[in-house]
């Protein structure tokens, strides 16, 4: 397996494991990633097919990179694909931030505890809560020390 940009050979599948994910429809999802695309700012982590998908936004705020999707094909899971793709965000952050900002952010639900975990491991640490920030949802933010 490996973590590459993702381009237009990439998009349906993409787009159909963040459908299976969060997105509402292929279409959104489609529309998002060909806006990533442009702005060079997502990922694939591919074998044969497209295994999971990681996208950031660039200079989100205070110049941080802030990683807005990450998703795994249901029947890839638990394989550690999602690991390989924070671990390019990490990468990624670190050059495009060493003297900006010293922390590349996210976030999750509350409730997703894989999410939380794989942060955790990856050495995010938790920055705080935001009530009811996502559909009424608590959401988790995390930040992980790109000078460490």
């Amino acid at each position: 397996m490996k973590v590459v940009k993702g381009t237009k050979e990439h998009l349906d599948q993409a787009a159909s494991i963040l459908t299976e994910a969060f997105f509402d429809s292929i279409e959104e999802a489609k529309e998002h990633l060909q806006e990533k695309m442009k702005e060079g700012t997502w990922f694939v982590a591919v074998e044969d097919e497209v295994l999971g998908v990681m996208a950031y936004n660039r200079d989100y705020s205070h110049y941080a990179n802030y990683l807005s999707d990450i998703a795994v094909a249901k029947k890839h899971r638990r394989k550690g694909i999602a690991s390989h793709l924070l671990e390019k965000f990490i990468e990624i952050s670190k050059q495009e931030q060493p003297k900006k900002q010293r922390y590349a952010l996210s976030s999750t639900d509350v409730t997703n505890t894989s999410s939380i975990a794989l942060h955790e491991k990856c050495g995010f640490t938790n920055l705080g809560i935001i009530k009811s920030l996502h559909y009424g949802k608590d959401e988790i933010f995390f930040g992980f020390d790109l000078q460490q």
